[in-house]
This record gives structure tokens, sequence and C-alpha cells, in this order.
């Protein structure tokens, strides 16, 4: 009994990480089809290309400074980044004021530069996208999107 126990649990695990590269590899390749559709408009591809940089970034991070870490971490943090921008998206949208679309937009930034999760020196690279003006996702690169999200929904909650 034990035996058929310890089996069915090493099934689960195994089973749970392949689907862990799953979700990021789909995450992925959903991006990056999204970021070459010419029939999308700019600003749609340009978050779709942001996706497409945050999880290149994230792996590549991930890869040079945990090289020992589960593909379930990356899963986890994929997601949450993916959670991020679409719940960011659906808020701008619902706000119906500049100002509240304003608000939305410092929320969720401020979110991406208070919760760092590499703690990246590459200022260039990590804020390439913070710093500009021209894009929708104007969040760092260098983020651990679980507590950003976190940190967002709380103030959202409390400002709206």
């Amino acid at each position: 009994m034990k035996k058929l126990f310890l089996i069915a649990a090493i099934c689960c695990i195994t089973s749970i990480n392949c689907n862990a590269q799953e979700v990021y590899k789909e995450i992925l390749r959903l991006s990056q089809q999204g970021a070459a559709d010419k029939s999308k408009d700019l600003d749609t591809r340009r978050v779709y290309q942001f996706k497409v940089d945050e999880l290149t970034y994230m792996l590549m991070k991930f890869r040079e400074q945990m090289p020992d870490s589960s593909m379930l971490v990356v899963d986890r943090q994929a997601y949450a980044m993916y959670d991020f921008v679409n719940a960011y998206i659906a808020d701008l949208a619902n706000a119906s004021k500049k100002k509240d679309k304003q608000l939305v937009r410092e929320v969720y930034k401020n979110a991406t530069i208070h919760n760092p999760y590499f703690n990246d020196m590459d200022k260039d690279l990590v804020l390439s996208y913070y710093r500009r003006d021209d894009f929708l996702c104007q969040f760092s690169l260098d983020t651990n999107w679980i507590k950003a999200k976190a940190e967002a929904a709380k103030v959202m909650a409390s400002a709206f």
C-alpha cells in the first residue's frame, strides 16, 4: 500500500513539473503570436511584446541567479505576471475618468517597482518599459509578480 501511495505521489509531482513548463511555454507562445499579429492595434501588440520580453528576462534571470530552482517557480511568476497585466488592462478599461485612469497606471506601475525579485542592478534594462510613456505597460522587468499583484489589488480595493 505504501509503495502504491509513493508511486502515485511521484506521478503527481512529475506531472506538476511538466504542466509548469507547459504553462510558461503557452503564455510565451500566445504572447509571441499576439505581438506578431498585424491585425491587432499597436497598443495591443505592445502589451504582448511586454509579456514576451518579461518572460524572456524572467527565465534568463532564474537560470543565471537560481539555476537549481524548479520550473514551478518560473511558472508561478509567469502566471502571476499574465494575471497582473490582464487585471491592469481590465482596471484601466473600467476607469471612466482620466484621473482614475492615471491612478490605475500609477498603482500598477508602483507595484512593479516596489516588489523586485532579483534586485538586478542593470537599471537601464530593468526600467526599459517603466520609463516609456508610449507603452501601456510601464512596468519594471525585475518584479516579483505574485507580490506586485497582491499590492496592486490591495491598493485598488482601497482606492475605488
